[in-house]
């Protein structure tokens, strides 16, 4: 079984997206952390707990992950964010993942990009 971030991160690039330039799990490297050129996504884990318990075990694990968004600066003028949003919620419904929470778009103070915060989680059995 893959690590749920390399799962979101294996269901993401199966899209091809075209918004999208690069997915990263766990951290931004330092190269990359003041690029305000390209759209990136980050992955991290927030979830890896035993679940369905019976005869004194557990037979699967509950999955978590915290998807964040930081748009490049320069989006095109027809690019609309929140349809992009949409049809990846979409996406990772379909492939089983529960949307806990979408935040709010928020715009980072380092690189003045908005960014999107979103928590998926999936039960998986083992």
């Amino acid at each position: 079984m893959l690590l749920p971030v390399s799962q979101v991160a294996s269901l993401v690039n199966a899209l091809n997206l075209t918004w999208l330039d690069k997915v990263y799990l766990n951290e931004i490297p330092n190269e990359d952390l003041d690029n305000t050129a390209s759209t990136v996504m980050l992955l991290q884990e927030t979830d890896s707990s035993p679940t369905y318990h019976a005869n004194s075990t557990f037979k699967g694990l509950a999955m978590g992950v915290e998807i964040q968004i930081f748009y490049k600066i320069d989006l095109a003028d027809d690019f609309n964010p929140l349809e992009a949003e949409i049809a990846l919620l979409k996406a990772l419904k379909a492939a089983g993942w529960l949307i806990v929470s979408s935040q709010h778009h928020t715009t980072d103070p380092d690189t003045n990009q908005v960014t999107k915060t979103i928590y998926v989680t999936k039960n998986e059995m083992i």
